[in-house]
């Protein structure tokens, strides 16, 4: 278990706010925020770390207050953040800043996007359409490619 660490949460926001704000930013753009299950497979399939589904849920409502070290490690790779991103204040706030900036720049390049294919002819609009089907196949094989390959 992680001691002593948890001491300064009192004064910031707490693992399971933090966790919980995670949870409800961090996810692909076209699509909701993960579900705990998903959360606990892809911990899985990415750092070999296992813990149930209820386990991550207890985490984020704060049910559970003294989560592994492990865990928290591998919570963090999940999310792409540094471990201390659950500890201190001042990288949490510069974490979650730039999350706030990805998030309102792929909202305004969807819409730009969208906006430009709407001056599009139909048949160009078709195309436009097909080549971005083709470039989600792609990545799509991309990821299944990735994700059979052990973590280093």
């Amino acid at each position: 278990m992680v001691g002593g660490g948890m001491a300064g949460q009192d004064e910031g926001r707490s693992f399971a706010h933090r966790l919980a704000h995670l949870i409800g930013t961090v996810h692909p753009p076209d699509r909701k925020p993960y579900s705990y299950r998903e959360i606990a497979q892809g911990v899985a399939e990415l750092t070999g770390v296992t813990m149930s589904a209820t386990h991550v849920q207890q985490l984020a409502v704060g049910a559970r207050r003294d989560p592994k070290r492990s865990h928290i490690q591998a919570l963090a790779r999940f999310f792409g953040v540094p471990v201390t991103y659950f500890f201190d204040d001042e990288v949490a706030a510069r974490v979650d800043g730039q999350v706030a900036d990805v998030v309102a720049w792929r909202d305004t390049e969807a819409r730009d996007l969208a906006q430009r294919a709407m001056r599009l002819s139909a048949r160009d609009r078709e195309t436009v359409t097909a080549l971005m089907d083709q470039l989600n196949s792609y990545a799509s094989g991309r990821e299944r490619t990735r994700r059979g390959r052990k973590p280093e």
